[in-house]
């Protein structure tokens, strides 16, 4: 059948290429799925100078890209001084008043059907009163995670409540101005709707590339744990730290050849000291996870905040890596990784994955259960089905992929902040 090809003007808070951490891996997918189905036009950001060099491989697949690139101590200074208003410092870290006017003249020189904008931050470089439908793929609710963060005390924490309440009044502007807001879980989905209030919700999952062949357990790497994740992302960076300095020593006190190692790209020098412990190693940025998952015997995910789907814990499925974690984590997938995951409290975890480690037969067990979980619940094409009917759907085309997905509206604020 053919279909109608789509304008669209993507939005999206950092570069998404190359997909190298959770919200990039979403991003860059949810682009290329863009690009397939019609001529795009890229607004992004550069927060890291090692990305720019990417901007040529989306040049080849976009019809136009722009990058704002953002500097540290900019975007600090624009922040502290949005201390004295009410806007969020998230959004006033990273929005720039000339990239919103470029976004602006784009629409109005541009006959766009759909605009698609990864992550809240963005949303706000849509002009009020614009006409063209919007798609906001918020990923999970950021006024909660700020939240999660100000449950303690400092002066940190004071300043992460007012974000909160600022981020919850922007996201209810957000969903007045969107179209569709997606969200991806289930139960991120249930978590706008109940305390954001505002917009069309629906939810569509992240995917995860499944090998066809992955190494037995017993062909793994004896005693080896591993935790993967960007270091300088704060909820990683705490889990890193309480995985090396409490959850490994009690492992070693019941298996001494136990050894953790953390995977992951810009460790932080509180991530680096681990590697002093014994049994702990610090790789940094790596080319390739695969190596890493396909030789570690679980995956430890000591996370206490979490916020949508961690792809860390679908690439260890995927990997046939049995997978050590939280319910907070647990909670973003179905059925639990539906056998591929011991879920336990931090303070069990030493047990648990002792006695994962000295048990090949659950590990092989829970590998193929969690492999089988991931090729049914979270392959790519899922995700491109959904997303591809949702635009059909909203720039009133012809279907493209994939059956239409389930939406449901809750009642908006009345104003916009």
């Amino acid at each position: 059948m053919a279909v109608t090809r789509l304008k669209i003007l993507f939005l999206s808070h950092r570069i998404p290429y190359p997909p190298n951490k959770g919200d990039k891996i979403r991003s860059w997918h949810l682009l290329n799925l863009c690009t397939r189905l019609g001529a795009v036009d890229l607004v992004t950001h550069a927060d890291d100078p090692r990305d720019l060099r990417h901007c040529e491989h989306l040049r080849e697949s976009c019809r136009s890209v722009f990058v704002e690139r953002l500097g540290a101590w900019t975007g600090r200074f624009r922040a502290g001084v949005a201390l004295l208003g009410s806007t969020p410092l998230s959004v006033a870290w990273m929005t720039r008043t000339h990239v919103r006017r470029h976004v602006a003249d784009l629409i109005a020189n541009n006959d766009y059907d759909l605009i698609v904008a990864f992550s809240t931050q963005v949303a706000s470089y849509v002009p009020k009163g614009c006409t063209v439908p919007v798609v906001l793929d918020a990923v999970d609710v950021d006024s909660e995670k700020w939240a999660a963060y100000g449950r303690h005390n400092g002066l940190r924490s004071l300043v992460a409540r007012v974000e909160a309440k600022r981020m919850r009044r922007y996201e209810q502007c957000c969903g007045q101005r969107a179209g569709r807001v997606v969200l991806c879980t289930p139960r991120e989905a249930a978590l706008w709707r109940e305390v954001v209030q505002s917009g069309t919700v629906m939810h569509i999952g992240n995917g995860v590339a499944v090998p066809d062949e992955v190494p037995g357990a017993a062909a793994r790497e004896a005693d080896l744990m591993v935790f993967s994740g960007a270091m300088d992302y704060e909820p990683n960076v705490l889990a890193a730290q309480l995985a090396a300095r409490v959850i490994l020593p009690e492992v070693r006190a019941l298996r001494p050849g136990a050894r953790l190692r953390i995977v992951g790209r810009n460790p932080t020098a509180s991530v680096k000291a681990l590697a002093a412990l014994p049994g702990v190693e610090v790789t940094g940025e790596v080319p390739s996870m695969k190596p890493h998952l396909e030789a570690a015997s679980i995956a430890l995910v000591p996370l206490t905040i979490a916020r949508g789907i961690q792809n860390k814990v679908l690439e260890a499925l995927a990997h046939g890596l049995p997978v050590v974690t939280t319910p907070v984590v647990a909670a973003s997938l179905q059925d639990n990784g539906a056998g591929g995951m011991a879920v336990c409290a931090p303070e069990d975890m030493a047990a648990v994955a002792s006695a994962l480690l000295g048990d090949v037969a659950a590990r092989e067990r829970m590998a193929k259960l969690g492999r089988r979980h991931a090729q049914r619940n979270h392959c790519w094409s899922h995700f491109d089905a959904a997303f591809g009917q949702l635009f059909a759907s909203i720039a009133q085309t012809k279907p493209v992929v994939g059956t239409q997905p389930q939406a449901s509206a809750a009642k908006a604020p009345s104003t916009c902040p």
